[in-house]
């Protein structure tokens, strides 16, 4: 979901603006910059990242202003990079679809918010869940914090964003549960299971990729 100027009442607009920078001072703060830097193949693997996600959120349908569907992507750039450095990954592609004319300007944090932070929260709270409640075990990381946690990811982006455009006045909560919402379960299904399908990939191909992931806990570690 990616709103335009105009929908929301700018005094919203800017305090979720406010917010945003709040955490993405803090996400600079807690990269791994060190790490990142120092390793070339890594910077260009996070780039390509980037332009995967302008590519997945293009392909998007629209049901009405401010009202679109697209994938996310997000659960599984997380889970390769960290929260860190993927909460600026997704705040730098919004600010992209805002350059090109896809999103407002003035939207700028409350879309980010909705599309990259809180799926990316989502996703590391998942991990951490599944790390310390659950066993070791691969499949618990694919299904865990890789497919849950993007459906999950899904859930809590579309309602954030529906409920603020009841809110505001913008939607009648019976206009939206009746011909915005219906299509939600049918975008949560397929976001798992793209998410759940490129870990399974790499961490099989390609595990140096997937930075969350540890050969050590939760293959060896039996």
């Amino acid at each position: 979901m990616n709103l335009p100027d105009g929908l929301l009442p700018e005094s919203l607009l800017w305090l979720f603006n406010l917010a945003m920078l709040l955490l993405l001072g803090w996400a600079v703060l807690r990269a791994p910059w060190r790490l990142f830097l120092a390793v070339s193949s890594r910077q260009h693997l996070f780039l390509a990242a980037c332009v995967l996600l302008v590519l997945l959120w293009g392909m998007r349908a629209e049901v009405g202003p401010g009202l679109s569907i697209h994938f996310l992507g997000m659960t599984a750039f997380c889970l390769m990079f960290g929260w860190p450095l993927a909460l600026l990954g997704g705040a730098v592609v919004m600010a992209g679809y805002s350059f090109i004319g896809q999103a407002g300007w003035s939207a700028l944090g409350v879309n980010t918010l909705m599309t990259a932070a809180i799926p990316v929260l989502i996703a590391h709270a998942a991990l951490i869940f599944s790390r310390r409640y659950m066993a070791p075990n691969f499949f618990v990381y694919i299904f865990i914090p890789g497919f849950f946690g993007a459906a999950l990811g899904v859930l809590a982006s579309v309602g954030l964003g529906a409920w603020l455009l009841v809110v505001a006045g913008v939607y009648d909560a019976t206009h939206l549960w009746h011909d915005y919402l219906p299509y939600l379960p049918l975008v949560m299904l397929p976001e798992a299971v793209l998410n759940g399908m490129v870990l399974t990939a790499l961490v099989a191909i390609k595990p140096d990729w997937v930075a969350t992931f540890d050969d050590e806990f939760y293959i060896h570690n039996k």
